[in-house]
């Protein structure tokens, strides 16, 4: 049975995880149109926990892939209204949630995509989720051996976070720093309000990154974007963080009067790097 709206609010708190791809079958490439960017975006603004189909898995999800859903996109465009729907599906590919149909009619293709999936997405956004354990989901891996080879199929590596691979420094620079802005003012101390972080501007060769506040954690944005690269999220230090981009992850610090270091696992060549971030200021 398909649920639509509030209607199924009730249900949908008994999904722990959202299980983001890296490209949706409608668009084909990797986050085309930074769909699957803001796919991750809006179900975290949201207060759903997400997780990327190639990252490596949290443990009770391994265990049973029927704790999360999958969005999939539906498209129905016309010659000048770009229009789709959000279906979400559970480990055996059905659709337990449909949203209504979001419409745009801008001409340009990303503006296209990405207000119309925020249209369909305003039926995800009304809803007040809040995960509660279901027993029957929790248990069913147990007993199918479908799911059990979905578990094999899902389990990657960390080695093996990515698919795709920037060729280029400043793309890796892009996706990293998307990953993590963990900035402390230049010259302040590690230990400073956090808080102090807020809209402050960081370079990595021409280009130049902002880090907002995003509920209890930060969100990196290239200047000017209107969505952010990645999260950036607190640890129980204060000058180190844990970074989340679509295709990367790893760690970042603050080091005074020297800036933000990343380090991030490059699966092009199976290497661990790292990059300078200094304070714009």
């Amino acid at each position: 049975m398909i649920f639509y709206g509030n209607i199924f609010s009730q249900n949908l708190n008994d999904y722990k995880y959202i299980i983001v791809p890296e490209s949706y079958d409608i668009l084909g490439k990797t986050n085309q149109y930074q769909l699957n960017a803001l796919t991750k975006f809006l179900f975290e603004k949201n207060g759903f926990q997400t997780i990327m189909k190639t990252e490596t898995w949290p443990e009770d999800l391994q265990q049973n892939p029927c704790l999360g859903v999958s969005p999939v996109l539906v498209e129905n465009s016309g010659l000048f209204v770009t229009k789709m729907h959000i279906e979400l599906q559970d480990c055996k590919g059905i659709t337990v949630y449909k949203t209504r149909e979001g419409k745009s009619k801008e001409k340009e293709f990303q503006a296209a995509y990405q207000e119309s999936f925020r249209d369909a997405f305003q039926n995800l956004a009304d809803l007040q989720y809040e995960y509660k354990s279901n027993s029957g989901i929790a248990e069913s891996v147990k007993k199918s051996s479908e799911i059990s080879s979905v578990i094999e199929d899902k389990n990657i590596t960390s080695e093996a976070k990515t698919e795709v691979v920037s060729e280029s420094e400043s793309d890796v620079a892009h996706e990293v720093v998307a990953a993590k802005k963990n900035d402390l003012p230049a010259g302040s101390e590690v230990e400073g309000n956090l808080y102090s972080l807020e809209n402050s501007q960081w370079i990595y060769g021409d280009a130049v990154f902002e880090l907002r506040a995003y509920n209890s954690n930060y969100a990196l944005f290239q200047l000017n974007a209107p969505e952010p690269i990645a999260l950036l999220l607190k640890t129980n230090k204060p000058n180190e963080f844990v970074y989340r981009s679509l295709l990367n992850s790893g760690t970042v610090s603050y080091r005074k009067n020297s800036g933000i270091e990343i380090s991030y696992f490059d699966s092009g060549t199976n290497q661990q790097k790292s990059l300078l971030l200094k304070s714009k200021d």
